[in-house]
């Protein structure tokens, strides 16, 4: 359920469950316009963040958790920034207690910066025979022409050598704010006890300001980068089109059934069926709705030997164009309704998931409950109705692709 709380000046959504299957406690602090997408010039910066407060408030932080069995972790992503705790209830008010501390004493230490730069530098040194990671940093780079898409969330060597205490400072000041701030967990608590026990932690935050929300279109030239690696033993091949997409349009079933059709359903969907099994061109091939509040695309990725890349690619764009001319069949609607309606106790079983589910309903701006009935809407298309949509969207054959391959 959803509710509000005042901390300070500020009103701060709740998503709570309570839930006394078990006698546990669950804390998701979600940050807004928080992620790499809003660390300025500095990339890498939210990531630094996070490793930071990974490191706790002293050196027995972790130790006092690790004996009460308290996971704690900070997190960040491209567009928010969280924090996560999970215990059993026994423990909750010691957990919550620890945050309190972390929030008032972050460790800014100069010594401890340089230790994680060092970290995360010998990290971006094994990226770079991470050939996966490399070819959908390529493609980023190259389908976005925002600066926010030039590194990954790991920035690169010359943002970690110049970035300062003094930088991660500023970034905890500007975004770990109420402004920005949701509230989502549950657990053997009734809402009151819940509040109380979370107030006195949040108020420790500033109350900050809502930093204004960037959104980001893929370009419109069509890209088909290649970085050659002459260790790659194969081709690593990512690829990815625009779509249309709103998430408060009437018809968002259609787009998860197409791409569930087209790519996201693993062996018998086309991609997989036409690249892999028919073809013996992949290993893998997979093509997924990727839909962002900052940004919507259709990505895709295959592997394939390195002699069989160019084939690989023109074939993508083939069953690509062919989907939007002729749509799916009758069949393939059946089995994709089946798998998606079959999956939902899955997707429900745990109270993790359920406010996971929950949580992301309200970060988009969707009423809880949303998913339920969106698959209530599944149950009722028709094979018109899917075709018709799938028609429509041409801009789905538009694809760019970036490749790692050794020739």
């Amino acid at each position: 359920m959803l509710y509000q709380i005042k901390v300070k000046e500020s009103q701060i959504p709740v998503i709570f469950e309570e839930n006394h299957d078990l006698p546990i406690f669950v804390l998701r602090l979600v940050f807004k316009n928080a992620g790499k997408a809003y660390e300025g010039d500095i990339d890498g910066l939210a990531n630094m963040f996070a490793r930071l407060l990974n490191e706790g408030s002293d050196e027995i932080f972790f130790k006092e958790l690790e004996l009460r069995a308290i996971d704690f972790s900070a997190n960040s992503g491209f567009e928010s920034f969280e924090l996560n705790i999970s215990c059993l209830k026994e423990h909750a008010y010691f957990a919550v207690e620890k945050l309190s501390l972390l929030f008032e004493r972050v460790n800014f230490d100069e010594n401890l910066l340089a230790r994680l730069k060092k970290i995360a530098l010998g990290e971006l040194a094994n990226k770079k025979s991470d050939f996966d990671f490399l070819a959908k940093n390529l493609l980023n780079e190259s389908v976005f022409e925002a600066k926010e898409f030039r590194t990954s969330k790991y920035g690169d060597e010359q943002s970690l050598a110049k970035m300062s205490l003094k930088d991660l400072q500023d970034f905890y000041a500007k975004h770990l704010n109420l402004s920005e701030l949701i509230v989502c967990g549950g657990g053997d608590f009734d809402f009151t006890e819940f509040e109380a026990l979370i107030t006195p932690c949040l108020s420790k935050l500033k109350t900050g300001k809502l930093e204004k929300a960037k959104t980001f279109k893929l370009s419109k030239s069509l890209k088909d980068e290649l970085l050659i690696k002459p260790e790659s033993q194969q081709a690593y091949i990512y690829f990815a089109s625009p779509i249309d997409f709103k998430f408060d349009d009437k018809d968002t079933q259609l787009a998860k059934l197409a791409l569930f059709i087209l790519g996201a359903g693993g062996f018998g969907s086309r991609l997989m069926e036409e690249v892999r099994v028919k073809r013996g061109l992949a290993y893998s091939a997979y093509a997924m709705l990727e839909a962002n509040l900052s940004y919507q695309r259709v990505f895709g990725y295959l592997q394939t030997k390195n002699e069989n890349a160019k084939d690989a690619k023109a074939l993508v764009r083939e069953l690509f164009a062919e989907f939007v001319k002729n749509g799916v069949s009758e069949d393939e609607l059946t089995q994709a309704r089946k798998f998606l309606l079959g999956s939902i106790p899955l997707r429900y079983e745990s109270l993790e998931k359920r406010l996971d589910m929950a949580l992301n309903e309200f970060y988009k701006g969707l009423e809880l409950g949303h998913s339920l009935k969106e698959l209530e809407r599944i149950k009722k298309t028709s094979l018109g109705e899917l075709n018709a949509y799938i028609k429509k969207h041409t801009e789905l054959a538009q694809i760019s692709f970036a490749s790692v391959q050794n020739k």
